[in-house]
């Protein structure tokens, strides 16, 4: 896991350096930057998995951001003796092309390969690492955009999920090269509970890494998780007597995990203190995604402090499985195609924020729910299964069944910004600085002010 960068034209080096000491929190283990003719990239390295240096050339160059999971199973297939997914990576697309290795490779990735004067971006399908690029004096990309906006004033556009862009001679093509593939729709519950559970055990599994952390809020998603992965840390964040506190005390006892669990009970002053720190990260001052973010930038700072690297969350399970209330006004038809609409912009709307406010304090965010296999499933999943009889996520609370207590699986979802009690505490900040009723204006003021 690491952050990337890359320019062409006369100056690009500077320019790929100037973009790394932007994103340096995201790697602050090493950097690198390698130039060929103009185009120069780079990239700022958290150490995980593997010691392959970045980026990594021979004739051609990569620099690359994430986790392929069955890298070594792609490693012996090449005769490959390596530790190193960046490194099996790069010898993929040198044997069988960038296209054929973005289909064979499984995993949450945003990367960089230049040949031939030629620089091609690809992004994983469900956009679980960000990438962004801009036009101006010439190409340029980053894993941030504050990154493109410290050497360019011009309009900063993201890589669309699941796409590839290629640059080369002052044309851009960008077409999509990876997806997710649907199938036979599945109505029966008992059959789709079982392969629900097996999908999700898998994506655990080889997301787990030691020592490992999950932001656990005690709800259904990262119950299932958290009971899915016993060895990790708890993180649980919220105000004080705040819905989530008493909520996650409760499931980390059912769960048998009380002394896994680690307890963050903010207070004013600390979010007051961490609310510019939020917007710098996320680039937003939107109140909803500054307060959504807060307890996933704390749970990710505490982390950090404990020497873990790496932290799970539930982000997708909503929208796979029908979390949200606002689905069960719908019909069959309209569920489905809500559902995949919101799997298509999940990115835009979450991942992007996630991955900003968790790698603000260098931890790499792995999304379980938002596995390939895990997502083909849902997909195939009949609607009349993810809501039944009034009951949202239904089919997700049966397969948890499997392992989870009674008490967890039926419990209803509260909305992370209203239950951790952060909401109402930004806005009695607001209040407190002369913003009553004004919390977005009082939120572009300090953004202002950054």
């Amino acid at each position: 896991m690491c952050g990337i960068a890359g320019a062409s034209g006369k100056d690009s080096v500077n320019s790929v350096k100037k973009m790394l000491e932007v994103i340096r929190h995201r790697g602050p283990d090493g950097s690198g930057i390698f130039l060929q003719g103009d185009i120069a990239i780079g990239n700022v390295l958290l150490k995980i998995t593997g010691e392959k240096k970045q980026p990594i050339s021979n004739i051609g160059a990569l620099t690359y951001n994430g986790e392929i999971y069955n890298f070594r199973e792609i490693a012996q297939a090449l005769d490959l003796k390596t530790d190193s997914d960046s490194e099996t990576l790069f010898e993929l697309i040198k044997s069988i092309g960038i296209e054929a290795a973005v289909g064979e490779s499984d995993g949450d990735y945003a990367f960089a390969y230049i040949e031939n004067r030629k620089i091609s971006l690809v992004r994983d399908p469900a956009g679980v690492k960000p990438l962004y690029y801009s036009m101006g004096n010439g190409f340029a990309f980053a894993s941030e955009k504050k990154a493109l906006s410290s050497i360019d004033e011009n309009e900063i556009k993201t890589l669309k999920p699941g796409h590839m862009l290629t640059f080369c001679a002052g044309n851009i093509i960008e077409k999509k090269v990876a997806g997710f593939n649907s199938g036979e729709i599945l109505a029966e519950e008992n059959a789709a509970a079982d392969m629900l559970f097996e999908a999700m055990e898998w994506s655990v599994k080889k997301r787990q890494f030691a020592p490992c952390a999950i932001a656990f809020s005690g709800g259904l998603d990262s119950s299932l998780i958290a009971a899915l992965c016993r060895d990790a840390k708890l993180y649980s964040v919220g105000m004080a007597g705040s819905h989530d506190i008493e909520q996650t005390k409760k499931a980390a006892r059912l769960l048998g995990l009380s002394d896994n669990l680690h307890l963050h009970e903010l207070t004013m002053d600390e979010l007051d203190a961490a609310i510019p720190d939020v917007i710098r990260a996320i680039e937003s001052r939107d109140p909803m995604k500054v307060s959504i973010a807060m307890p996933l930038y704390f749970a990710s700072k505490d982390s950090h402090r404990d020497g873990i690297r790496v932290l799970l969350s539930g982000q997708g399970a909503d929208e796979l499985f029908a979390g949200y209330k606002r689905y069960e006004a719908m019909n069959s038809l309209e569920l489905g195609i809500a559902l995949r609409k919101d799997l298509v912009n999940i990115a835009e709307n979450n991942l992007e924020r996630d991955d900003a406010v968790t790698m603000a304090n260098s931890v790499e965010l792995r999304v379980p729910y938002l596995d390939r296999n895990v997502v083909e499933l849902a997909l195939r999943i009949a609607p009349e299964l993810k809501i039944y009889n009034g009951i949202r996520k239904y089919i997700l609370r049966l397969a948890a069944g499997k392992i989870l207590p009674d008490e967890l699986v039926w419990k209803e979802k509260k909305a992370a910004q209203y239950s951790s009690g952060i909401y109402s505490a930004m806005e009695k900040i607001a209040r407190k600085n002369g913003y009553r009723g004004a919390l977005g204006r009082y939120l572009g003021e300090l953004m202002k002010q950054d």
